[in-house]
C-alpha cells in the first residue's frame, strides 16, 4: 500500500468546490428531514401516499450526491487538463 498523496492541480478553484460541496449538504439535510417526516407520517399515521414521498425524497438525496460528483468530475478534469 502507497502512503503517496493524489495530485491535486494547484489552479483548482476550491472556492467553487466548496460551493458545490455546501449545496450538496444543503440538498441532503432537506431530503433526509423530508425522508424522516414521510417516513414518520407513513408508520406512525398510516398515510400511504406518504411513502412514496419518502422513495422521492430519497431518490433526490441520491440525484444531489450524483450531481456533486458529476460536478467535482466535471471541474477537476477541466483544470487538470489545462495544467
Amino acid at each position: 500500500m502507497s502512503n503517496a498523496t493524489p495530485h491535486i492541480p494547484t489552479e483548482l478553484d476550491t472556492a467553487r468546490l466548496r460551493s458545490l460541496f455546501m449545496r450538496m449538504i444543503a440538498i441532503e439535510v432537506v431530503c433526509v428531514a423530508v425522508a424522516l417526516i414521510a417516513f414518520a407520517g407513513f408508520a406512525l399515521g398510516h398515510v400511504q401516499p406518504l411513502l412514496w414521498v419518502f422513495v422521492a425524497a430519497l431518490l433526490a438525496g441520491f440525484g444531489g450526491q450524483i450531481w456533486f460528483v458529476m460536478a467535482w468530475a466535471k471541474e477537476t478534469k477541466a483544470k487538470a487538463s489545462h495544467g
